[in-house]
């Protein structure tokens, strides 16, 4: 019985036990952590280094040092590198199954005056440009988060914020393409532009407050376009509810700065084919209209109508009529006579008398255009062939 009862001891679990084993677990946790931090520490130092600096070696033996002991945690068993006695060359464990190319090599260094294997100055090499790369979007997903979260928060952090974001985005592209991996990145960058929450009449009063609230918009809408330069934002940007009604209400309502940056955005975005029928479905056409004789606004409508639903939207518009009048006055007559090459050219568009009256006055137009505008003549002769076979 006293055997027994000694057996059933054995195999419970005393509490002091289970208190050391936890106390354990969270002790190699934290050594693990540490030794992570560590790690990308000195592989920052080799990756700055040059490639004939005395300290480079030494550098990479302590990031085998810190891999090995990583490796012995994880497998909970050392593996020692050794030296083969017959050709004096460090002896590697052999290679883990499932080791990916961007793995580390298998060292463990058991002895810190063993020479550095060249197994790893090759891994370093060939992967660092991997290493600088991951690192940069690795920087560039913190500092954008931050300037993301300071966008909610008092007035001042807006405008701090927006200016620099704008900075950062125009100048590198690795913070254009975080945005489509952040979280509610993009209804967090309009926030500021679609809710005056910050809005106080007292200080409407003040001038400087008023020009910072102005350049804080400037500063959004170029980030605006700026993110939707990069072909991974492009679809998540049209799909976006807020995205396109803020396009539209700003090249009503905003500056001439504001209004050029959203056609330029448009321009940016319709390069991607399938956006073309998402805008074109929009209030968005109706309002480039308004605004033609801004190139970026014309160049947008131009992308538009190589899509036949568009071209049909345009004409019920009344945009031959508009542009029409827009190439009498001078006014951006190249892009015009194009796009009403392509507007023209549906056979089942029906022109009122305002129509066949504009076509008459480009016939007037190319009659007296110089010959040096050949381009001009080109564009007008194509509209006016389209719409005499009607």
């Amino acid at each position: 019985m006293a055997k027994t009862g000694k057996s059933s001891l054995a195999k419970g679990k005393d509490p002091s036990s289970m208190a050391e084993t936890g106390d354990s677990s969270s002790s190699l946790t934290g050594e693990v952590r540490e030794l992570k931090k560590e790690l990308e520490r000195v592989v920052r130092m080799i990756l700055e280094e040059e490639d004939d600096d005395d300290n480079r070696i030494d550098t990479i033996s302590e990031s085998i040092r810190i891999l090995s002991r990583l490796r012995e945690m994880k497998l909970n068993q050392p593996a020692v590198i050794g030296m083969d006695d017959d050709k004096g060359k460090a002896v590697l464990p052999p290679k883990q199954d499932g080791d990916s190319p961007m793995s580390s090599p298998s060292l463990v260094m058991g002895n810190p005056f063993v020479s550095v294997s060249n197994q790893a100055l090759k891994w370093m090499k060939s992967n660092e440009a991997k290493l600088k790369s991951q690192e940069m979007m690795d920087a560039s997903r913190v500092s954008a988060n931050m300037h993301l979260e300071r966008l909610c928060g008092s007035f001042s952090d807006k405008v701090r914020a927006a200016r620099e974001l704008s900075k950062l985005t125009k100048s590198q592209p690795a913070y254009r393409a975080i945005f489509a991996e952040l979280p509610d990145s993009i209804t967090r960058l309009l926030g500021p532009l679609l809710s005056e929450d910050y809005y106080d009449p007292e200080l409407e009063q003040d001038l400087s407050y008023r020009v910072s609230k102005l350049k804080m918009k400037q500063d959004l809408m170029e980030i605006v376009l700026d993110i939707s330069t990069d072909d991974n934002n492009k679809q998540h940007m049209a799909e976006h509810p807020s995205v396109i009604p803020l396009l539209d209400r700003t090249l009503y309502t905003g500056t001439m700065e504001t209004t050029r940056t959203a056609a330029m955005t448009l321009v940016s975005l319709l390069s991607l084919e399938s956006n073309k029928f998402i805008i074109g479905k929009s209030t968005i056409p109706a309002a480039l209209l308004r605004f033609v004789d801004i190139e970026d606004a014309a160049a947008a409508i131009l992308s538009l109508c190589t899509v036949h639903e568009n071209i049909a939207k345009f004409n019920k518009l009344g945009a031959i009529k508009v542009m029409s009048q827009k190439v009498d006055e001078g006014i951006l007559v190249d892009q015009l006579l194009a796009i009403l090459a392509v507007l023209s050219s549906r056979q089942d568009v029906f022109f009122e008398f305002e129509d066949v009256d504009a076509f008459r006055r480009l016939v007037e137009h190319r009659r007296n255009i110089s010959s040096q505008r050949a381009e001009n003549t080109s564009s007008a002769s194509a509209a006016i062939r389209c719409f005499t076979r009607r």
